[in-house]
């Protein structure tokens, strides 16, 4: 059964996990007062807050999620070659051997932090207030927490990822990709130690056509697919990962009298499920999950758009969350410590988005209408 975002968290709450203690709150800038957001706590208005905005995570709940026991791990780059056929009594070959490589990751710790006053929180309660304003918030936080993580994860791979998760974008890259688009191909450089420029092992198959958008094709999709598949795949942990622009694209592609070899069933059928993650019953292109021949497909409002959206092909069983700490809600509401007429809370989650093997993802990119 697939696990909301505030489950996730509230399994965690608590210092089920002693995480809790390991973190303090000090500093805050924009409290949540009896005048912000503006009327709040206005007699006039009701109690109820209707959220307006797209909040729901919708990659963070793709990636499984790991323990971080360890920041490093090897990488085999290169097979040994040797492997002949010997004559009656000769010797062996000359022996050779694999070539590896060592890949280190550093933990990142993502902080939503937000404050309430006293005051707003005692008039919560009274009048026509928004009650319970406390759960009220920590709900909305948690879902931005979600929202703000799955941005970082769908970060333009020309921008170096700091502070913040590394993005599928950098992931599903190439360094061919990177010198013919970016404006520095170091850029595209991920983790500690894998210089892209010097490790062909770690490209992705990328069709981007150098920064000029050009139209959709199922061959270019077909492309990055033959390359996952090349360098061996299983074709059953295999997603595609797009906006909702591309998205429609590809289905008035796969919908024309002309693609009906590679198109896939538009019949009644229940909705898809991936690591837990179920689609909305109905035909197989619904609001959430498509498919290709039969590659699951994803929507997100967070995927870079050159025109219209990037496509990514995901190798999921080569895809991690490495958790150091599960979202956390931490809160400083002792006003004896705080020292001021509020309280301090936050979401934190500590960990790096990890890949094992970079050959086998794909991008479209440089994609109009």
């Amino acid at each position: 059964m697939a696990m909301s975002f505030e489950d996730y968290v509230n399994a965690y709450y608590g210092g089920t996990l002693g995480i809790s203690k390991r973190y303090g709150i000090s500093k805050a800038d924009d409290p949540y007062e009896t005048t912000d957001p503006a009327g709040a706590f206005n007699v006039m208005y009701g109690a109820s807050v209707f959220n307006q905005l797209n909040t729901k995570s919708e990659v963070f709940k793709l990636i499984k999620k790991e323990g971080w026991e360890r920041s490093g791990w090897r990488v085999l780059t290169a097979r040994g070659t040797t492997t002949a056929g010997v004559a009656e009594g000769a010797a062996f070959p000359e022996t050779d051997k694999m070539d590896m490589t060592e890949i280190s990751a550093t933990i990142k710790e993502i902080v939503t932090p937000f404050e309430v006053t006293t005051k707003a929180e005692l008039l919560s309660e009274a009048d026509d207030g928004i009650k319970g304003l406390a759960s009220f918030l920590r709900k909305e936080q948690a879902e931005a927490h979600a929202f703000y993580i799955d941005q970082q994860l769908l970060g333009t791979g020309d921008v170096v990822a700091g502070n913040d998760f590394e993005s599928l974008d950098r992931i599903a890259m190439s360094d061919a990709a990177a010198n013919a688009t970016f404006s520095a191909r170091a850029d595209i450089d991920i983790y500690t130690t894998i210089d892209r420029s010097a490790a062909s092992w770690a490209d992705a198959t990328v069709s981007h056509n150098s920064g000029t958008d050009r139209a959709l094709t199922l061959a270019m999709l077909d492309t990055i697919i033959e390359g996952a598949l090349d360098n061996g795949v299983n074709y059953s942990d295999l997603i595609i990962l797009t906006g909702y622009d591309t998205y429609n694209n590809l289905k008035q592609l796969l919908q024309s009298g002309t693609q009906t070899m590679f198109r896939a069933p538009l019949g009644d059928t229940p909705g898809a499920n991936l690591n837990g993650v179920a689609g909305e019953g109905g035909v197989d292109f619904d609001t959430r999950v498509g498919a290709y021949d039969g590659i699951p497909i994803f929507l997100s409002q967070h995927v870079v758009a050159d025109t219209t959206s990037r496509l990514f092909l995901l190798d999921m069983g080569n895809l991690a969350l490495r958790i150091a700490a599960p979202t956390t809600f931490v809160s400083n509401d002792n006003l004896s410590i705080t020292q001021k007429m509020s309280k301090e809370h936050a979401f934190i989650t500590s960990g790096e988005l990890i890949a094992y093997k970079f050959n086998t993802h794909g991008s479209i990119r440089d994609l109009n209408a």
